[in-house]
């Protein structure tokens, strides 16, 4: 049975998480905000699945998203449905009997055309998930009901009476008189072949751009409505509603269709996306920062992961500015999406079914809440330590960076000690070489330099950690190298 297309889980409100700005999440979701245009994704995206099923749901409907023709067929289904929800708005707030009718009888005619192009779309595809096939049995049982097809006899029966109305009017002395005939050469006829001429094809002539009826229009329609005997049929329509789920489905197929947008964007520059496959260990092949390529106009340099079965942790050591935040913002990225059952910004990549997503990247000292940065740190990671995560992915970044060294490195084992101990698996990004000694389920990363040991590569490989390597890039970052020392005290050789 079919429920909604992001799958039988309940969305609901969720709690504003931090991952979503400390993985730049927000920077997606607004890129794809700007690709759909009049739709807000937030919330959908904001709502991470807490059951694996919801997830695999998604997968589903995602694969058979990336054939061009169901995408066209549910972009052309939504776009229809909003513009039948729109009349349908005008018809609420409309005080006029007849306008609000009509408003009705216009929404439901697109409705109706919408919901029966949609199962003609799909039922022409040669194969699709089991997820899909639910959809396209309820669209049967929908269009094939009782009130759907009565309701387009009627909707289609007045629709096609009211286009086929036409009045005439003559002018005699001060009077504009309605002609009983139907009969003779129409206004706007006569005004469609005297621009026929200047008409471009498809352009409308004469167009009426008011939406509600002047007071002649008003007694035309009411006396013509009585004249056809329409009373009756339109106080029926009124009656007649869309189907809520079809309606809903216009709304939720958005975050499909927002992504692939996003993902048509990228490729054309080049990045990959891949479907993640569910295994038992992290594996990402030349992944990167979906937020950061987005932004910027370089290329952004991809990395590679392997988290084996009998590791839990990787420490990132390395140079300021080497990559090691990006490298961390990435896998949050890849196992996010991953958990939302859409495609993954690398190559390639095999996902566990972690339970949750945890981060903490280190914040600016908070004016408006007068806290120091360590105190403000400390605050946020309690909740993350008074509950139990086990088979959560936990990704930390630059903790304790205000606090002396040798404290720092106390509590960032703490926290290490904690997380592993409560069956987490996560990144650690850290400034302290000692946190990285590897240890069991504890691996060593290092944001690499070139040969010159300054200029950043971006590359973050399994290495012990070095603490020269370290010192040179502090050296550079400060000014500190000895031709610059020379230069800074007037030395000359």
């Amino acid at each position: 049975m079919f429920y909604s297309i992001l799958g039988k889980e309940k969305c609901e409100d969720s709690e504003k998480i931090s991952i979503f700005t400390d993985f730049n999440l927000n920077v997606c979701i607004s890129y794809m905000n700007n690709l759909v245009k009049g739709y807000d994704l937030q919330k959908l995206y904001e709502n991470i699945p807490k059951e694996s099923e919801t997830t695999k749901y998604r997968r589903k409907i995602t694969s058979d998203m990336q054939n061009e023709a169901v995408f066209k067929a549910f972009d052309r289904y939504a776009k229809q449905v909003a513009r039948a929800v729109s009349y349908e708005k005008k018809s609420t707030y409309s005080n006029l009997i007849y306008q609000k009718q009509k408003w009705h009888l216009d929404s439901l005619l697109i409705y109706i055309q919408a919901v029966e192009q949609l199962l003609d779309d799909l039922k022409r595809q040669s194969s699709y998930s089991d997820a899909m096939e639910e959809l396209v049995s309820y669209l049967y049982e929908v269009t094939k009901s009782e009130a759907f097809v009565k309701g387009k006899e009627l909707v289609q029966n007045l629709h096609q009476s009211m286009e086929e109305m036409k009045m005439i009017f003559s002018l005699q002395k001060n009077k504009v008189v309605w002609e009983e005939k139907s009969e003779g050469e129409f206004f706007a006829e006569r005004m469609a072949k005297a621009f026929a001429a200047a008409k471009k094809p498809g352009q409308a002539v004469n167009v009426n751009k008011e939406t509600e009826l002047t007071l002649l229009e008003r007694n035309l329609a009411e006396r013509q409505i009585k004249r056809q005997n329409w009373d009756g049929m339109l106080e029926t329509l009124l009656r007649i509603q869309m189907d809520e789920k079809l309606v809903q489905l216009a709304e939720d197929v958005q975050y499909y269709l927002g992504f692939f947008l996003l993902v048509r964007d990228m490729k054309g520059r080049g990045y990959s996306f891949c479907m993640p496959e569910e295994t038992d260990k992290l594996e990402v092949k030349q992944g990167y920062d979906l937020a950061l390529a987005l932004r910027s106009e370089k290329e952004v340099i991809a990395n590679d992961c392997n988290l084996q079965k009998d590791e839990r942790f990787f420490v990132i050591t390395g140079a300021n500015g080497g990559g090691k935040t990006t490298y961390a913002r990435m896998i949050g990225q890849i196992l996010y999406f991953a958990k939302m059952g859409l495609l993954v910004p690398c190559e390639k990549a095999g996902v566990p079914n972690y339970t949750t997503i945890l981060s903490h990247f280190s914040n600016d000292e908070s004016e408006m809440s007068g806290k120091g940065k360590l105190v403000e740190e400390l605050t946020r990671l309690k909740p993350m330590m008074q509950e139990k995560w086990s088979g959560s992915f936990v990704i930390l970044n630059e903790l304790f960076t205000t606090a002396a060294t040798w404290d720092a490195g106390i509590m960032g084992q703490k926290v290490l000690d904690y997380f592993m101990s409560h069956d987490c698996y996560g990144i650690y990004v850290t400034h302290i070489q000692s946190l990285a000694k590897e240890r069991g389920g504890l691996v060593s990363l290092v944001a690499e330099l070139a040969d010159d040991h300054h200029t950043r590569s971006f590359k973050i490989t399994r290495k012990p950690a070095s603490e020269a390597e370290y010192e040179d890039s502090l050296i550079t970052k400060y000014n500190m190298t000895e031709n610059q020392m020379k230069a800074v005290i007037g030395h000359e050789d």
